[in-house]
Protein backbone atom coordinates (compact mmCIF):
# COMPACT_ATOMS: atom_id res chain seq x y z
CA UNK A 1 0.00 0.00 0.00
CA UNK A 2 1.39 3.27 -0.77
CA UNK A 3 -1.35 5.98 -0.52
CA UNK A 4 -4.35 6.20 1.93
CA UNK A 5 -7.03 9.11 2.79
CA UNK A 6 -8.96 8.74 5.50
CA UNK A 7 -12.35 10.84 6.39
CA UNK A 8 -14.48 10.73 9.43
CA UNK A 9 -16.91 8.84 7.17
CA UNK A 10 -14.87 7.04 4.40
CA UNK A 11 -11.53 6.48 3.01
CA UNK A 12 -9.93 6.10 -0.11
CA UNK A 13 -6.94 3.02 -0.07
CA UNK A 14 -4.69 3.37 -3.22
CA UNK A 15 -2.73 -0.60 -3.58
CA UNK A 16 -0.14 -1.53 -5.81
CA UNK A 17 0.87 -4.98 -5.63
CA UNK A 18 -1.73 -7.29 -6.79
CA UNK A 19 -1.38 -9.37 -3.56
CA UNK A 20 -2.25 -6.15 -1.34
CA UNK A 21 -5.14 -6.04 -3.36
CA UNK A 22 -6.27 -9.37 -2.67
CA UNK A 23 -5.77 -8.84 1.17
CA UNK A 24 -7.63 -5.39 1.11
CA UNK A 25 -10.09 -6.86 -0.59
CA UNK A 26 -10.63 -9.63 2.03
CA UNK A 27 -11.87 -6.25 4.83
CA UNK A 28 -13.99 -5.22 1.51
CA UNK A 29 -18.00 -6.16 0.34
CA UNK A 30 -18.51 -9.30 -0.46
CA UNK A 31 -19.33 -7.92 -4.10
CA UNK A 32 -15.59 -7.34 -4.25
CA UNK A 33 -14.41 -10.65 -5.21
CA UNK A 34 -16.61 -10.59 -8.29
CA UNK A 35 -14.56 -6.90 -9.17
CA UNK A 36 -11.36 -9.20 -9.04
CA UNK A 37 -12.80 -11.84 -11.05
CA UNK A 38 -13.70 -9.28 -13.65
CA UNK A 39 -10.58 -7.45 -13.82
CA UNK A 40 -8.27 -10.51 -14.02
CA UNK A 41 -10.48 -11.65 -17.59
CA UNK A 42 -10.25 -8.17 -18.55
CA UNK A 43 -7.11 -6.36 -19.17
CA UNK A 44 -8.75 -3.28 -20.66
CA UNK A 45 -11.39 -0.49 -19.80
CA UNK A 46 -14.74 -2.82 -18.37
CA UNK A 47 -17.51 -1.55 -15.93
CA UNK A 48 -19.50 -3.23 -13.68
CA UNK A 49 -22.05 -3.04 -10.77
CA UNK A 50 -24.32 -4.52 -7.92
CA UNK A 51 -27.49 -2.73 -6.65
CA UNK A 52 -28.85 -5.94 -5.50
CA UNK A 53 -28.69 -4.91 -1.47
CA UNK A 54 -29.87 -1.60 -0.45
CA UNK A 55 -27.22 0.27 1.11
CA UNK A 56 -24.27 -1.87 -0.05
CA UNK A 57 -24.25 -0.79 -3.54
CA UNK A 58 -20.90 -1.46 -5.32
CA UNK A 59 -19.43 -0.03 -8.72
CA UNK A 60 -16.31 -1.65 -9.76
CA UNK A 61 -13.87 -1.75 -13.03
CA UNK A 62 -10.93 -0.24 -15.21
CA UNK A 63 -10.22 2.81 -16.86
CA UNK A 64 -7.69 4.25 -19.21
CA UNK A 65 -5.97 7.72 -17.95
CA UNK A 66 -2.68 8.06 -19.63
CA UNK A 67 -2.63 6.57 -23.32
CA UNK A 68 0.35 6.88 -26.28
CA UNK A 69 -0.87 7.97 -29.64
CA UNK A 70 1.96 6.11 -31.21
CA UNK A 71 1.34 2.76 -29.39
CA UNK A 72 -1.70 0.85 -28.30
CA UNK A 73 0.35 -0.72 -25.59
CA UNK A 74 1.81 2.63 -23.82
CA UNK A 75 -0.69 2.90 -21.84
CA UNK A 76 -1.66 3.34 -17.72
CA UNK A 77 -4.81 2.19 -16.30
CA UNK A 78 -5.97 1.92 -13.03
CA UNK A 79 -8.45 -0.17 -11.08
CA UNK A 80 -11.31 0.89 -9.10
CA UNK A 81 -13.92 -0.57 -6.61
CA UNK A 82 -16.09 1.91 -4.61
CA UNK A 83 -18.94 1.65 -2.12
CA UNK A 84 -20.20 4.51 -0.41
CA UNK A 85 -17.75 4.29 2.30
CA UNK A 86 -14.74 2.88 0.33
CA UNK A 87 -12.75 3.78 -2.26
CA UNK A 88 -9.99 0.97 -3.71
CA UNK A 89 -7.73 1.79 -6.26
CA UNK A 90 -4.93 0.02 -7.48
CA UNK A 91 -2.09 1.23 -10.25
CA UNK A 92 -3.11 4.63 -10.09
CA UNK A 93 -0.02 7.06 -10.20
CA UNK A 94 -1.05 10.78 -9.42
CA UNK A 95 1.84 11.93 -10.72
CA UNK A 96 1.06 11.53 -14.09
CA UNK A 97 -1.99 14.30 -13.33
CA UNK A 98 -1.15 17.78 -13.73
CA UNK A 99 0.25 19.65 -10.90
CA UNK A 100 -3.01 21.74 -11.00
CA UNK A 101 -4.95 18.60 -11.19
CA UNK A 102 -3.25 17.18 -8.06
CA UNK A 103 -3.95 20.12 -5.77
CA UNK A 104 -7.20 20.52 -7.00
CA UNK A 105 -8.13 16.80 -6.03
CA UNK A 106 -6.57 16.93 -2.52
CA UNK A 107 -8.91 20.20 -2.07
CA UNK A 108 -11.75 18.58 -3.04
CA UNK A 109 -11.20 15.45 -1.06
CA UNK A 110 -11.01 17.32 2.48
CA UNK A 111 -14.90 18.16 1.87
CA UNK A 112 -15.96 15.40 0.15
CA UNK A 113 -18.74 13.67 2.19
CA UNK A 114 -18.07 10.16 0.59
CA UNK A 115 -16.28 7.99 -1.21
CA UNK A 116 -18.76 8.28 -3.80
CA UNK A 117 -18.15 12.09 -4.21
CA UNK A 118 -14.11 11.12 -3.95
CA UNK A 119 -13.83 9.20 -6.60
CA UNK A 120 -15.99 12.34 -8.86
CA UNK A 121 -13.33 14.26 -7.66
CA UNK A 122 -11.05 11.43 -8.98
CA UNK A 123 -12.42 11.66 -12.54
CA UNK A 124 -12.76 15.25 -13.07
CA UNK A 125 -8.88 14.93 -12.33
CA UNK A 126 -8.87 12.14 -15.13
CA UNK A 127 -10.52 14.82 -17.56
CA UNK A 128 -8.40 18.00 -16.54
CA UNK A 129 -5.65 15.68 -17.71
CA UNK A 130 -7.42 15.01 -20.87
CA UNK A 131 -8.31 18.62 -20.97
CA UNK A 132 -5.04 19.85 -21.22
CA UNK A 133 -3.86 17.04 -23.47
CA UNK A 134 -6.46 17.97 -26.33
CA UNK A 135 -5.71 21.75 -26.04
CA UNK A 136 -1.83 20.83 -27.26
CA UNK A 137 -3.94 19.04 -30.13
CA UNK A 138 -5.97 22.08 -31.02
CA UNK A 139 -2.67 23.97 -31.52
CA UNK A 140 -1.36 21.18 -34.04
CA UNK A 141 -4.65 20.98 -35.90
CA UNK A 142 -4.21 24.91 -36.41
CA UNK A 143 -0.91 24.72 -37.61
CA UNK A 144 -2.40 21.84 -39.92
CA UNK A 145 -5.25 23.79 -41.15
CA UNK A 146 -2.96 26.94 -42.50
CA UNK A 147 -0.28 24.17 -43.89
CA UNK A 148 -3.10 23.20 -46.26
CA UNK A 149 -3.07 26.70 -47.94
CA UNK A 150 0.86 26.76 -47.67
CA UNK A 151 2.49 23.11 -48.37
CA UNK A 152 -0.21 20.83 -49.95
CA UNK A 153 1.70 17.59 -50.01
CA UNK A 154 1.71 14.02 -49.35
CA UNK A 155 3.31 14.78 -45.94
CA UNK A 156 -0.02 16.96 -44.74
CA UNK A 157 -2.24 14.34 -46.15
CA UNK A 158 0.13 11.95 -43.52
CA UNK A 159 -0.46 14.40 -40.76
CA UNK A 160 -4.36 15.26 -40.96
CA UNK A 161 -4.81 11.13 -40.78
CA UNK A 162 -2.67 10.69 -37.68
CA UNK A 163 -5.20 13.71 -36.42
CA UNK A 164 -7.64 11.54 -37.06
CA UNK A 165 -6.77 8.60 -35.71
CA UNK A 166 -5.82 10.79 -32.52
CA UNK A 167 -9.09 11.92 -32.44
CA UNK A 168 -10.88 8.44 -32.60
CA UNK A 169 -8.17 7.18 -29.72
CA UNK A 170 -9.78 10.54 -27.51
CA UNK A 171 -13.38 9.31 -28.60
CA UNK A 172 -12.45 5.86 -27.39
CA UNK A 173 -10.56 7.05 -24.28
CA UNK A 174 -13.76 9.00 -23.16
CA UNK A 175 -16.63 6.46 -23.89
CA UNK A 176 -15.72 4.67 -20.70
CA UNK A 177 -15.61 7.78 -18.60
CA UNK A 178 -19.15 8.22 -19.81
CA UNK A 179 -20.61 4.69 -19.57
CA UNK A 180 -18.67 5.37 -15.98
CA UNK A 181 -20.44 8.47 -15.05
CA UNK A 182 -23.62 6.96 -16.00
CA UNK A 183 -22.74 3.89 -14.35
CA UNK A 184 -22.11 5.77 -10.95
CA UNK A 185 -25.85 7.71 -11.28
CA UNK A 186 -27.65 4.28 -11.85
CA UNK A 187 -25.75 2.80 -9.01
CA UNK A 188 -26.14 5.14 -6.09
CA UNK A 189 -28.50 7.82 -4.51
CA UNK A 190 -28.73 11.36 -5.57
CA UNK A 191 -27.52 12.84 -1.97
CA UNK A 192 -24.59 10.36 -2.39
CA UNK A 193 -23.66 11.84 -5.81
CA UNK A 194 -22.92 15.71 -4.06
CA UNK A 195 -24.33 18.75 -6.47
CA UNK A 196 -21.36 21.01 -7.38
CA UNK A 197 -18.19 17.88 -8.47
CA UNK A 198 -21.04 15.78 -10.21
CA UNK A 199 -22.13 18.95 -12.20
CA UNK A 200 -18.76 19.53 -13.17
CA UNK A 201 -18.28 16.36 -13.84
CA UNK A 202 -21.61 16.53 -16.14
CA UNK A 203 -20.13 19.71 -17.73
CA UNK A 204 -16.73 18.38 -18.79
CA UNK A 205 -17.50 15.51 -20.24
CA UNK A 206 -19.90 17.41 -22.43
CA UNK A 207 -17.30 19.78 -23.26
CA UNK A 208 -14.75 16.98 -24.03
CA UNK A 209 -16.78 15.16 -26.20
CA UNK A 210 -17.82 18.61 -28.29
CA UNK A 211 -14.20 19.24 -28.53
CA UNK A 212 -13.60 15.97 -30.15
CA UNK A 213 -17.12 16.28 -32.00
CA UNK A 214 -16.27 19.67 -33.73
CA UNK A 215 -12.33 18.59 -33.88
CA UNK A 216 -13.25 15.62 -35.91
CA UNK A 217 -15.94 18.28 -38.26
CA UNK A 218 -12.74 20.01 -38.35
CA UNK A 219 -10.66 17.42 -39.73
CA UNK A 220 -13.23 15.42 -41.88
CA UNK A 221 -13.19 19.04 -43.75
CA UNK A 222 -9.35 19.15 -44.20
CA UNK A 223 -10.02 15.44 -45.37
CA UNK A 224 -12.53 16.96 -47.97
CA UNK A 225 -10.21 20.04 -48.99
CA UNK A 226 -6.91 18.26 -49.82
CA UNK A 227 -9.34 15.36 -51.59
CA UNK A 228 -10.29 18.33 -53.92
CA UNK A 229 -7.06 20.06 -54.25
CA UNK A 230 -5.66 16.78 -54.93
CA UNK A 231 -8.10 16.05 -57.68
CA UNK A 232 -8.07 19.28 -59.05
CA UNK A 233 -3.92 19.19 -59.18
CA UNK A 234 -4.00 15.76 -60.99
CA UNK A 235 -6.68 16.74 -63.22
CA UNK A 236 -4.32 19.32 -64.31
CA UNK A 237 -1.90 17.37 -64.88
CA UNK A 238 -3.24 14.62 -66.87
CA UNK A 239 -4.93 18.14 -68.92
CA UNK A 240 -1.30 19.13 -69.26
CA UNK A 241 -0.26 15.79 -70.33
CA UNK A 242 -2.97 15.46 -73.09
CA UNK A 243 -2.85 18.41 -74.39
CA UNK A 244 1.32 18.56 -74.99
CA UNK A 245 0.51 14.75 -76.44
CA UNK A 246 -2.13 16.39 -78.79
CA UNK A 247 -0.57 19.49 -79.97
CA UNK A 248 3.10 17.26 -80.81
CA UNK A 249 0.87 14.48 -82.56
CA UNK A 250 1.63 16.14 -85.91
CA UNK A 251 5.27 16.57 -85.36
CA UNK A 252 5.48 12.64 -84.54
CA UNK A 253 3.52 11.67 -87.45
CA UNK A 254 5.21 13.64 -89.85
CA UNK A 255 8.53 12.27 -88.43
CA UNK A 256 7.22 8.94 -88.61
CA UNK A 257 6.62 9.27 -92.20
CA UNK A 258 9.52 10.85 -93.08
CA UNK A 259 11.68 8.91 -90.79
CA UNK A 260 10.72 5.46 -92.73
CA UNK A 261 13.87 3.86 -94.54
CA UNK A 262 12.26 2.50 -98.28
CA UNK A 263 13.80 3.11 -101.31
CA UNK A 264 11.25 5.64 -102.87
CA UNK A 265 10.27 8.60 -100.78
CA UNK A 266 9.46 11.29 -103.28
CA UNK A 267 9.82 14.25 -100.83
CA UNK A 268 13.87 13.07 -100.52
CA UNK A 269 14.54 14.07 -103.66
CA UNK A 270 12.57 18.08 -103.73
CA UNK A 271 15.14 20.83 -103.63
CA UNK A 272 13.29 22.79 -101.17
CA UNK A 273 11.69 18.96 -99.00
CA UNK A 274 13.72 19.88 -95.97
CA UNK A 275 11.69 23.40 -95.68
CA UNK A 276 8.39 21.72 -97.10
CA UNK A 277 8.37 19.31 -93.87
CA UNK A 278 9.48 22.30 -91.17
CA UNK A 279 6.52 24.06 -92.93
CA UNK A 280 3.66 21.77 -92.95
CA UNK A 281 4.89 20.51 -89.24
CA UNK A 282 4.79 23.83 -87.79
CA UNK A 283 1.41 24.86 -89.63
CA UNK A 284 -0.07 21.84 -88.32
CA UNK A 285 0.90 21.94 -85.00
CA UNK A 286 0.11 25.44 -84.33
CA UNK A 287 -3.00 25.03 -86.05
CA UNK A 288 -3.79 22.47 -83.56
CA UNK A 289 -2.92 24.78 -81.04
CA UNK A 290 -5.40 27.66 -81.93
CA UNK A 291 -7.83 25.21 -82.59
CA UNK A 292 -7.82 23.75 -79.03
CA UNK A 293 -7.48 26.84 -77.72
CA UNK A 294 -10.74 28.39 -79.75
CA UNK A 295 -12.51 25.19 -78.20
CA UNK A 296 -11.53 26.01 -74.55
CA UNK A 297 -9.92 22.81 -74.02
CA UNK A 298 -6.16 24.23 -72.68
CA UNK A 299 -8.10 25.34 -69.76
CA UNK A 300 -5.78 27.40 -67.48
CA UNK A 301 -2.80 24.74 -68.01
CA UNK A 302 -0.81 28.37 -69.21
CA UNK A 303 -1.63 30.88 -66.32
CA UNK A 304 0.53 31.06 -63.54
CA UNK A 305 -0.82 30.32 -60.69
CA UNK A 306 -1.16 33.10 -57.70
CA UNK A 307 1.65 31.73 -54.46
CA UNK A 308 -1.37 31.92 -52.35
CA UNK A 309 -3.40 29.94 -54.31
CA UNK A 310 -3.99 26.41 -53.01
CA UNK A 311 -4.24 24.74 -56.27
CA UNK A 312 -0.30 25.69 -57.50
Amino acid sequence: MYFSFKHNNWEWIEVEQQTDLKAELSHQSHMSSKWLETLEKNKQDVIGNSTAVSGEEALWGRLTYEQSMRSKDENKTFSFFLTKDTLLTSQLNQNLFPEEARKEMEQKLDVSENAVQAFIVLLNAVLHKFLEQIDQFEYRLRELIWGIKDNNNLDLLERIAQSRHELIIWNNLVIPLVETHMTIEETFEDEQLGTIEHERLCIRLKRIRMLISEYSKEVEALTDMETLVSNQRGNEIIKTLTVITTIFTPAAVFGAIWGMNFKSIPEFEWAHGYAFALTVILSSTFGLYFYLKKKGWMGEILKTKSKQSMFK
